[in-house]
């Protein structure tokens, strides 16, 4: 039976960003109250969840950020934050059919805005403050974290699970997840075409720490143009031959040649050449992104009912 959760819409949502962005952290923390009166859920059938397992979640998520530094300081990187996080999600049952497919609840971005807003609004702040001395405070990208969609807090980390995990029998299964850098995510993720497989986004975030190794004595933008110029060379391989027909060792060799032939191509040039290389291309990126446009815990049940 699914495992219905609780959703506000981002015309419900975008409302309450503006009084959450001017909230302390201790405020914002709703204790046992995880009710929201303007929360739906799909009547597609299924159980709503109750408070219980929604405090479970809150409970088993905040526990992960004290270790490191909720809510006084912040770390130096939130990856290992991020990690546990991971952990979380992938245990936490509304989240999973029996068959350990993802519910069609969690691919509902409103589900997740409530997840945001309602159940750990102090955690999702403390991730990603919008400090009201900002020029951008409360901005779009802000709001990109609140409400549900691919950048949200915690969507942006299920999303991970769900194309990054090596299975529940490998010894290290949630390896590349732990090994991967913020940007390396943003790179194997946000190409559709490669990461809507989950195997065949293994194969790719394996070869890519394994190519991050071979080539650690490299800037990073070399390192960059080669997995930019290997993963077009795949997917314009995938246009002939899918790669969701292959068989996973034909598919990692595929992979793992792609890398291996621009690691050679690139790192045989003198490098000269390649510090002007990198150098402009930097210069490119740089200008194609310029030119693109009562109590303390009560106070977050006031900004929720309107008060």
């Amino acid at each position: 039976m699914t495992l219905l959760i609780p959703q506000i819409s981002t015309g419900v949502a975008e409302p309450l960003l503006a009084q959450l962005v001017e909230s302390s952290l201790v405020d914002l923390d709703p204790g046992d109250e995880l009710f929201f009166s303007k929360a739906i859920t799909q009547p597609t059938g299924g159980i709503p969840i109750t408070d219980e397992t929604l405090k479970q979640l809150r409970d088993s998520i905040l526990t992960a950020a004290r270790n490191h530094g909720f809510p006084e300081r912040r770390p130096t990187s939130f990856l290992r934050f991020e990690l546990e996080v991971a952990e979380v999600l992938a245990e936490w049952e509304p989240l999973w059919k029996s068959d350990g497919v993802p519910s069609g609840e969690a691919l509902r971005n409103d589900c997740w805005s409530f997840i945001t807003i309602v159940v750990l609004p102090d955690v999702a702040l403390w991730r990603w403050p919008a400090k009201s001395s900002e020029e951008n405070a409360g901005g779009r990208s802000w709001k990109g974290r609140m409400v549900g969609g691919s950048r949200n807090t915690f969507q942006r980390i299920f999303r991970r699970i769900m194309c990054l995990d090596r299975g529940a029998g490998h010894p290290d299964r949630w390896g590349l997840i732990r090994d991967l850098q913020e940007d390396d995510f943003s790179a194997i993720l946000e190409r559709p075409g490669l990461s809507s497989n989950r195997e065949i986004a293994v194969s790719l975030g394996e070869e890519y720490i394994s190519m991050k190794l071979r080539l650690s004595q490299v800037s990073a933008g070399l390192r960059q143009d080669v997995y930019r110029q290997a993963t077009k060379a795949i997917r314009a391989y995938g246009v002939v031959q899918p790669l969701d027909l292959m068989s996973a060792e034909n598919r990692s060799r595929l992979i793992q040649d792609a890398f291996q032939r621009y690691e050679k191509e690139l790192t045989a040039a003198p490098p000269s050449e390649l510090e002007s290389a990198a150098s402009s291309g930097s210069d490119v990126q740089m200008k194609s992104t310029s030119s693109k446009k009562p109590a303390r815990k009560s106070l977050l049940r006031r900004i929720l009912e309107g008060g």
